[in-house]
Order: C-alpha cells, then structure tokens, then sequence
C-alpha cells in the first residue's frame, strides 16, 4: 500500500478546490494521515476561518475512527449521545481514504452546508481510493 505523500496530499486537495469552485464554495480542506496528524490543511479565498479547524477536526475523526464522520452526525441525529469519544466531530464533510481496505489518509472540508461538504468529501474520496 502506498503512504499519504505531499504530492498526493496537493492531488487530494486540488480536487476539493475543484469540486468547490464548480459549486461556488469557499472551503477549508484537511488532509491527515492514518494516525491524524495533519499533512496538509488551507484555506481558500473568502472561506471563513473557523472552517480550518473545523476541516482538521473532521479530518483527524474520519481517520481516528475509520468512518465518515456523517455517520456520527446520523447518530446524534438519533439521539445518540456522543460526550465519551474523545475527538469526535459529529458533522458531515470528513472521509477516510482506503486503498485495498487499509485507510491511508482521511480528508476534512468545511465552509459550506453539511450535506453538500459531505457529498463533496465523498465524490473526492471515491476518486483517490483504490484507485493509484
């Protein structure tokens, strides 16, 4: 399996930068590593700046927790309380990124409503898992 370059890291992010141009948006993207450590993180022009700790902190849960972070906010959405997770951010718009099963990255966007960040998060992630 292949590990999380900078170079891929730029490739994941031009994509977002893409995708959120063609809607109009002004994103904050994260890109982090297995363990969640943060291999790159900006913001684009007119994005608010509380999206860029919102895009690493939906990044670093996607990866910490192997799972969308949609689905945390389905289960608040329900009534599941979530207090007892630590670094647990219950909105939409943080994927992991899988190559033959394994995640070797995790992405965050933000600046945006939650669906279209995690419709976004989801299109980009299907372009870059299992597929280099």
């Amino acid at each position: 399996m292949d590990r999380l370059t900078l170079a891929l890291a730029r490739d994941i992010a031009e994509a977002v930068i893409v995708r959120a141009r063609e809607n109009h948006f002004a994103l904050a993207v994260a890109i982090v590593d297995p363990g969640g450590w943060p291999r790159l993180q900006l913001l684009m022009d007119g994005a608010f700046p509380a999206a860029g700790d919102a895009a690493l902190a939906k990044a670093r849960t996607a990866a910490l927790y192997r799972r969308p972070t949609s689905t945390f906010s389905e289960r608040v959405k329900q009534g599941m309380p979530l207090a007892h997770l630590p670094h647990v951010v219950p909105l939409g718009g943080g994927v992991p990124l899988l190559r033959q099963g394994s995640i070797y990255a995790a992405l965050g966007v933000s600046g945006a409503f939650e669906d279209s960040e995690t419709a976004l998060a989801e299109d980009v992630a299907a372009a870059f898992s299992d597929v280099r």
